[in-house]
């Protein structure tokens, strides 16, 4: 039903300065010769993406800062458009001087990598990154009030540090922190280095200590299977426990040479921005979004929250994408604390929750969101787009209010589950609740 992608990654640089052992672009140990396109083609990706309306984009690479003015300039061309944008980067080419470009530019975020806050650790999974340098780096970060994420890719080499880890940022400052699991390089596999299912159960218990002891607000950035996760999980809304796999989905990956992929980590390519539309690209993209859920799960009742994990990881450990995910345990029932509805009583005041972004889709349908960077993003008919454009300007209200106006009551069962679904997806909230 979308007409685009809602959400995009751009590779400005296929260079990086680090080699981490866990990189799922490229073979590390032997580097491929760059093909980065000049700043001039780059910058005609980025008004292509502006052009679809695309809600948020991620600027990555390689390392970004090793073209730190084309950097710079995607986050000025996508913020002019209205775009999120976040900069994914391991830090140590940042400076004081660019810090403050970006404060300017008002980028969302960084996503700042760590694989450990012991130097040793660091040095080793790196191959030649220095953790003094990266310290002094997030500093400065820090010290610009730039929203960021730091986050720990975990592997068997590094897994006995994340609370460690964690515990350092916490005291240099840093409020958020994810633990991710890596994935599998397609091309060149490590099957050694990943975690076993205990181990991904313990790298989940690290994260649930850092968010009770530390206060850190804690994410894992690979969708796992909901079935897989403890039933301690669900007692909580940890953002990790809304992921779902949404390569070629919702969103894409675009290279620095333009080919146009589901999501960095799958090497398949379903065209290239230089010489197709997008929307040509997207419409090719299709099977990502009706066939490749596995069979195994298409009956689950929880299928629509989870889409059977990172289906990128199950072509390179199984060989098709089509294939369960290795921590597959079996059908669950969505778990009721997901939906348990606040109750809206008729004194309640009623009030718009953001601002409305939207963009037409195919045939009478619209893409709706309140929140920055579409997290939020549903899809709409004609006569709901209408009604919560029309929320937007008429509230607040009480909800006796509210109805009076709609020419409705309690028994209207199509109002009263809209109104359920927006305060669910966070379009509208009730005040000092």
């Amino acid at each position: 039903m979308f007409k685009f992608p809602a959400y995009a990654q751009l590779e400005v640089t296929d260079k990086c300065n680090l080699r981490c052992r866990h990189c799922y672009h490229f073979d590390t140990k032997q580097m491929p010769v760059s093909k980065d396109l000049s700043d001039e083609d780059t910058t005609t990706l980025i008004n292509s993406l502006v052009a679809a309306g695309i809600y948020s984009l991620v600027i990555t690479g390689g390392e970004p800062l090793v073209r730190p003015q084309l950097t710079l300039k995607a986050v000025d061309i996508a913020k002019s458009a209205g775009m999120s944008v976040s900069v994914n980067s391991n830090l140590l080419l940042l400076n004081s001087q660019l810090a403050e470009k970006f404060k300017d530019s008002k980028v969302n975020s960084f996503l700042v990598s760590c694989p450990a806050s012991d130097s040793e650790m660091y040095q080793r999974v790196t191959r030649c990154g220095n953790y003094d340098r990266f310290k002094s780096k997030l500093e400065i970060l820090l010290n610009t009030n730039i929203s960021c994420m730091v986050n720990m890719v975990v592997t068997k080499l590094n897994c006995h540090l994340v609370r460690d880890t964690a515990t350092e940022m916490a005291r240099l400052g840093v409020k958020r922190f994810a633990a991710t699991p890596a994935s599998l390089n397609v091309e060149h596999p490590d099957f050694e280095s990943l975690l076993d299912k205990s181990q991904t159960i313990i790298m989940l218990e690290d994260l649930k200590w850092c968010d009770e002891y530390l206060g850190l607000s804690v994410d894992s950035l690979e969708p796992l299977p909901k079935c897989f996760y403890p039933e301690w999980c669900w007692q909580k809304k940890y953002a990790f426990m809304e992921r779902s796999c949404q390569a070629g989905r919702m969103s894409i990956s675009v290279s620095n040479t333009g080919d146009v992929r589901p999501c960095s980590h799958n090497p398949m390519v379903y065209g290239n921005m230089f010489s197709e539309r997008l929307d040509t690209i997207w419409e090719k993209m299709s099977p990502c979004r009706n066939k490749t859920t596995p069979d195994s799960c298409t009956q689950c009742p929880s299928v629509l929250m989870c889409n059977g994990s990172c289906r990128t990881n199950a072509l390179a450990i199984a060989g098709e994408i089509t294939k369960p995910d290795r921590f597959f345990v079996g059908h669950m029932a969505s778990p009721e604390i997901l939906y348990t509805n606040k109750i809206i009583k008729n004194d309640s005041l009623i009030v718009f929750n953001g601002k409305i972004y939207f963009r037409k889709e195919m045939g009478e349908n619209h893409s709706i969101a309140t929140k920055r960077g579409g997290r939020n993003l549903m899809i709409v008919n004609e006569e709901l787009f209408n009604f919560i454009n029309w929320l937007e300007g008429k509230l607040p209200l009480t909800f006796t209010d509210l109805k009076k106006c709609c020419q409705v009551d309690d028994s209207n069962k199509s109002f009263m589950s809209i109104m359920s679904t927006l305060l669910r997806r966070e379009f509208i909230k009730i005040s000092n609740q």
